[in-house]
């Protein structure tokens, strides 16, 4: 993704990761790009050798709205999050690794069998955004409102611990969910 409307700075300011399920195949594709930066431990910016380039270690759910707002020139992350922040960003291009989806569980003794069956109910999510427009149509349709509640981390174990009736979470492998 790329900032709308700047002129270039004299360094390119370029974000990515600093850490996650994205950070360490972004490093290889650099280093086989031939860009080399020497990161300083607990420092969250680097000098790239040879290029004006500076490469800015962020979280990623911050980068689309860095970009967005032009504080950072080009960014690295994850197109869910892209979706979330619901900023304005050019996607330049897919870089065929990452790959995920955003999928709607449900504890496995339950009987639920329709996603629509959750309208209305509670669902917790670390993508509340996507989640209220993929249950907006149902809810619409039925008369109802679903509750979607924001968490941050272990989204899995929400209905377990009696906070929700369903999760939205990202699925790589699906393991977690199992």
């Amino acid at each position: 993704m790329d900032r709308k409307n700047s002129s270039p700075p004299e360094n390119c300011r370029f974000a990515i990761p600093k850490k996650g399920r994205l950070h360490d195949k972004i490093l290889q594709m650099l280093k086989g790009s031939g860009i080399e930066f020497r990161r300083e431990p607990r420092l969250d910016v680097a000098l790239c050798v040879d290029l004006p380039i500076t490469l800015v270690f962020l979280p990623a759910s911050d980068i689309a709205k860095y970009v967005g707002e032009g504080n950072i020139d080009l960014g690295i992350t994850g197109l869910d999050i892209v979706k979330e922040s619901q900023v304005e960003v050019d996607h330049v291009m897919d870089l065929g690794f990452g790959k995920c989806k955003l999928c709607v569980q449900v504890p496995s003794d339950d009987n639920i069998t329709d996603v629509s069956t959750l309208a209305g109910k509670r669902i917790v999510t670390s993508f509340p955004e996507l989640t209220k427009q993929f249950f907006q149509p149902f809810d619409d349709e039925l008369g109802v409102e679903t509750k979607v509640k924001f968490v941050s981390g272990s989204v899995e174990a929400a209905c377990g611990l009696g906070l929700a009736d369903g999760i939205v979470d990202l699925v790589e492998t699906g393991t977690t969910m199992r």
